[in-house]
């Protein structure tokens, strides 16, 4: 709880000086008057050991409020609300261990539950939490069980960011060796081979044709080198803009899920999503179409988030949720069986824990495999461009040394 120091007038009109406990300010006046002393001056005692956090030669102190942090403070926060501990002190407690980046975000919290805010409400003003993150948390708080609550959404933060991890991993490497390999190429078409040119011109010496390719390829970039650009600028935003656009996104994101290895990796995190969230919010006493609410819209894809929005309204109106579901909603097909059996048996947050964990081991897979696949592919067309730039090259230095390019 805040600390505050006072100067106060007792009733024999002497002035006193002491540090006092409450919540703000005015609980803090109020308290005052309550003993009978006329305040006439109180200002927050800030925390030593909390000012000393604020300097730190580590630069990854200062990065801004993330995942990490919602994972890490909502375990020790879970831990001191099961001891005993309020909800207020908790937060208090956890100011003085974060870390800098993350003190003003816990800060403003605090002040919020100071003011008479519920923590749902503290964080949904914050947008480092997902929407499914403040759901949880106001059903815990509705509940009476937000300490367990606080765990499961803390281990649900920290799977969905793993996923994303993995397949930026995944994809980091293929991406990196084919920016520069376009960086070494296009360097040798604007600038090492025009000078091969020149010399071959000045020496008389017959162009190898290979060689010949390659200069007509390095004219045609140098004279079409702005148009590209252009173009490609160009393409880059009618892309966004038509990607962000509500009927052209969601033919392109039903289109992705068709496409041979990726569109399984995106179809089995989909899967993945929806079992993890649902089960979880089911299991923390959300009703089904609350929890449909919110798991469209943690949805990336597009289409399979319009889907969700179509089998939630048909529920509304008394339908099944997995007749609606298995018209075409992307889903992998063991799923959808076995939301229609969790209906029928009461037990549909239970089996879609078990899909999720299933179809997870999958996902990783075909990660792998489109990883596997991509690797060698990327080797092939790098490798292929770059040797042919450097036969290019080798046969143009072998006829100017005065030999034979055949």
């Amino acid at each position: 709880m805040p600390r505050f120091t006072y100067t106060a007038r007792n009733r024999n009109g002497q002035q006193e000086t002491d540090v006092i406990d409450a919540s703000n300010r005015d609980a803090a006046a109020l308290a005052l008057r309550q003993r009978g002393l006329l305040p006439l001056k109180i200002e927050e005692l800030k925390d030593k050991k909390i000012a000393n956090r604020k300097r730190s030669l580590n630069p990854f102190a200062y990065l801004s409020f993330n995942e990490k942090d919602i994972e890490h403070e909502f375990h020790q926060i879970a831990v001191m609300l099961r001891s005993g501990v309020s909800l207020l002190d908790a937060l208090n407690l956890t100011l003085k261990h974060c870390r800098i980046g993350a003190y003003p975000t816990w800060e403003k919290m605090a002040k919020k539950i100071q003011q008479g805010f519920s923590f749902s409400q503290a964080m949904s003003e914050e947008k480092a939490f997902s929407q499914f993150t403040v759901q949880l948390i106001r059903v815990g708080e509705q509940t009476g069980n937000l300490s367990q609550v606080m765990d499961d959404a803390a281990k649900e933060v920290k799977a969905a960011r793993q996923l994303k991890k993995q397949i930026l991993t995944a994809l980091r490497s293929p991406v990196f060796t084919l920016l520069m390999a376009i960086g070494v190429v296009f360097f040798m078409l604007t600038n090492l081979i025009p000078e091969i040119k020149k010399l071959l011109k000045m020496m008389g010496k017959p162009m190898p044709p290979i060689t010949q390719a390659l200069i007509d390829s390095s004219d045609w970039v140098l004279t079409h080198g702005v148009s590209i650009s252009s173009m490609t600028a160009v393409f880059v935003v009618a892309f966004i803009s038509f990607y962000n656009w509500t009927p052209t996104r969601l033919f392109i994101d039903k289109y992705a899920l068709s496409i041979p290895v990726i569109g399984n990796v995106i179809r089995l995190s989909g899967t993945v999503l929806f079992c993890r969230a649902m089960s979880l919010l089911l299991r923390s006493g959300v009703v089904m179409v609350d929890a449909l609410v919110t798991v469209e819209k943690l949805h990336v894809n597009k289409y399979m988030a319009n889907r969700i929005a179509f089998a939630r309204n048909k529920v509304l109106q008394g339908g099944s949720l997995s007749d609606q579901m298995e018209i075409e909603s992307g889903y992998m097909p063991l799923m959808l069986q076995m939301v229609r059996i969790g209906e029928n048996s009461g037990t549909l947050d239970e089996l879609l824990t078990d899909m999720m964990e299933y179809h997870d081991e999958l996902l990783k897979q075909a990660i792998a495999t489109l990883t596997g696949m991509i690797a060698p592919i990327m080797t092939i067309f790098v490798g292929g461009i770059i040797g042919f730039v450097y036969a290019a090259f080798l046969v143009a230095m072998f006829s100017a040394a005065g030999g034979s390019p055949k």
